[in-house]
């Protein structure tokens, strides 16, 4: 779903998985894991710095298959609640005109033996970048994520 809020943007998602928050919330947090299933299928994703503390920072390298173009994701880690919430800030380097800082909040919920992820995707100035984010989280958690936890 996306809503405007303060004349931005907010992208909402929700996905349900077959495992609990803690397996859910650990693929999340651990580089290792988090390198397995993050981003979209046939991509290869690198993890070059991944401090999961608040204020720590992350930098991702995703490959396409195809012609091997790498976009590199940044960000910093703004709060962490384990096994509950996940927030970390968000921004491509190879965007151009386009790049801009947004915001992932991430709250893991328990659901009877299950874990419900909302994401709410925050602070889009443009409509195409929001639903192409749209487009690639659904892609990436419906796919990659739910293929490793379950």
């Amino acid at each position: 779903m996306i809503t405007m809020l303060n004349g931005k943007y907010v992208l909402t998602l929700q996905h349900v998985y077959n495992a609990s928050k803690e397996r859910v919330f650990m693929a999340w947090t651990k580089k290792e894991q988090l390198e397995k299933w993050w981003g979209l299928v046939g991509f290869t994703t690198t993890i070059e710095q991944m401090d999961v503390a608040v204020g720590g920072k992350y930098r991702f390298h995703m490959q396409a298959p195809n012609d091997g173009m790498v976009f590199t994701l940044e960000g910093r880690y703004v709060e962490i609640v384990q096994n509950e919430k996940l927030s970390f800030t968000w921004k491509w380097l190879n965007e151009g005109d386009e790049a801009e800082e947004t915001l992932v909040t991430i709250d893991f919920v328990e659901q009877d033996n299950k874990t419900e992820l909302v994401i709410t995707h925050s602070a889009f100035s443009k409509m195409n970048v929001v639903k192409r984010h749209h487009n690639n989280w659904n892609n990436a958690l419906e796919n990659g994520l739910l293929n490793y936890v379950n």
